[in-house]
């Protein structure tokens, strides 16, 4: 039987010790408690009878992290407490307690249930940026926050900090107590109850099958189109996921940078092949945009090699030849599109070049894949194998929502809207456009597969509008907005999404005038 286990953790003095504390005297004075200090406050740790704490030093946490998971299993072999508080070093990195508790025997013995971020709320915007990006992992990788507000009721700005790192973490104060409790109590379902609920999931499904076919509503049609565009576009997201992750561990991080021309034109002929050669996902082309430009590469160049690498890669390619029969007419119109809409984005910051353009305290949004750059414990070829496994794992569960929504809208796209919207109907080519342009942009779907999820909505709408959902998604989407304003001031980033936008509507229109290349679908 597994142990569950609540991880404490948070910068140095941030109030982790006083917290453990105040859990166990107030709401865990009946349990058995086993604490784990990885790092040690000024306050110490309240022991009794049902308290035993288990000390770790830095040093022991760095060069014998599999004998300090040993030394807990054993201790929770003799002792068998009914909670582990851990409280963990804030200058070291999740993947370290990865290693040591959700790995081999330790998996075994030890159920991480909770993540608590603990912080004073005094100067968060300087301390967390200082502490780089092992302390955005931390936050990104939390349920709940619980921070010291020193009094007053109402959190400051400063606490913009955290919901930048992750968007989804809940924030709580002392003043909050009660919700805190309620929050990290909620019931969270084990293992074992997964095959009940799949049971009634499956049960529920058949009554409501039933009930609404009887009322005409073709449940089974909706289910079999959506499972039948999934189907087809899962390997081309997992094919995409497992080059880019690749490409990111076992390429030098500042290879393109050393290798970028610092002339337009070349910069803009090697953005092009660089594009093609590395099939990048969002994850590492905005990062290296950013690193481009503050190494004094040309704006142009720069803007280009951002806008096109996720359009004309050979995943890329490759599952749009599928999606669409082998129709080269296609492959050719997106690539020649997305290259020449790139092309004109990156030349209209010619005029008038933007300045003082970067955030001076940018923070990186770790929501899509967060931070695999960090180096294994050893560098050897095995272990830069698993980084590269993990980072395709993350990436894919990230990026697989997106896929998964912008199929349900499809199924819907082809079903639900009257036929007087069609492409035949009352709908115009340019209204088309417009709206599956925007949809691109909602949707954030991975160029990898989005190919797959056009082709279902080809049926309704002119070819140029499809061409626009394939060329405009992959430049500008949600996702891409988030992680541009983690680096960069609002009014840059508003500036690319509006010339992107115009650039590519402006081309796609033109192109489906002159009658969209005679592409048929």
């Amino acid at each position: 039987m597994r142990t569950p286990a609540w991880v404490i953790t948070g910068l140095l003095d941030s109030g982790k010790t006083t917290l453990i504390n105040n859990l166990i005297e107030k709401e865990l004075d009946e349990l058995d408690i086993l604490v784990l200090q990885f790092e040690s406050g000024e306050k110490p740790l309240k022991e009794n009878t049902q308290v035993k704490k288990l000390v770790f030093s830095k040093r022991q946490l760095e060069q014998s992290p599999f004998s300090v998971a040993d030394t807990v299993i054993k201790d929770l072999d003799e002792r068998s407490p009914d909670l582990i508080l851990i409280e963990w070093n804030g200058m070291e990195h999740f993947h370290k307690l990865e290693e040591m508790f959700l790995q081999f025997s330790a998996r075994t013995a030890v159920s991480i249930e909770k993540v608590i971020y603990v912080a004073d709320d005094t100067g968060l915007k300087t301390k967390i940026p200082d502490a780089g990006v092992i302390a955005f992992s931390q936050i990104a990788g939390s349920d709940c926050a619980f921070v010291r507000t020193k009094g007053h009721e109402y959190l400051t700005d400063d606490m913009g900090i955290l919901y930048n790192c992750n968007p989804d973490i809940r924030i709580y104060t002392d003043r909050k107590w009660d919700r805190f409790i309620k929050r990290i109590f909620s019931f969270r379902m084990q293992p074992g109850s997964w095959l009940l609920a799949v049971s009634t999931a499956v049960l529920v499904y058949m009554v409501a099958l039933s009930l609404l076919n009887g009322l005409g509503f073709p449940v089974g049609r909706y289910v079999s189109i959506f499972l039948g565009v999934f189907l087809q576009a899962i390997p081309f997201l997992a094919i995409g996921v497992l080059l880019s992750s690749f490409i990111q561990v076992y390429l030098q991080p500042d290879w393109i940078q050393r290798k970028f021309p610092r002339r337009i034109l070349a910069g803009q002929l090697f953005a092009v092949i660089a594009g093609f050669c590395l099939p990048v996902c969002d994850c590492a082309s905005i990062p290296v945009f950013k690193s481009l430009v503050k190494k004094g590469v040309p704006m142009p160049a720069a803007v280009m090699f951002m806008l096109v690498s996720p359009v004309i890669n050979p995943v890329v390619i490759l599952s749009t030849w599928y999606a669409f029969n082998g129709n080269y007419r296609m492959i050719a119109a997106r690539c020649g599109l997305g290259i020449l809409c790139a092309v004109l984005c990156g030349l209209t910051y010619l005029i008038a070049p933007p300045r003082d353009y970067l955030l001076e305290n940018a923070i990186p949004v770790l929501a899509n894949c967060g931070d695999y750059t960090l180096p294994a414990k050893e560098d050897t070829r095995l272990s830069r194998f698993f980084l590269m496994i993990r980072h395709a794992q993350n990436e894919f569960f990230s990026v697989g929502k997106f896929l998964l929504t912008g199929i349900f809208v499809s199924t819907l796209f082809q079903d639900m809207i009257p036929s007087a919207v069609s492409a035949g109907g009352g709908m115009a080519a340019w209204k088309a456009l417009l709206v599956m342009m925007g949809m691109a942009f909602v949707l954030s779907l991975c160029s990898s597969s989005d190919a797959v999820v056009a082709r279902s909505m080809a049926g309704s709408l002119p070819v140029g509008a499809i061409v626009g959902f394939l060329v405009f998604g992959p430049m500008m989407d949600i996702k891409n907005a988030a992680m541009l304003l983690s680096g960069f001031k609002s009014g840059f980033v508003v500036r690319l999404f509006v010339t992107a936008f115009l650039v590519c509507f402006l081309v796609i229109a033109l192109f489906m005038f002159w009658g969209s290349g005679g592409i048929r679908i």
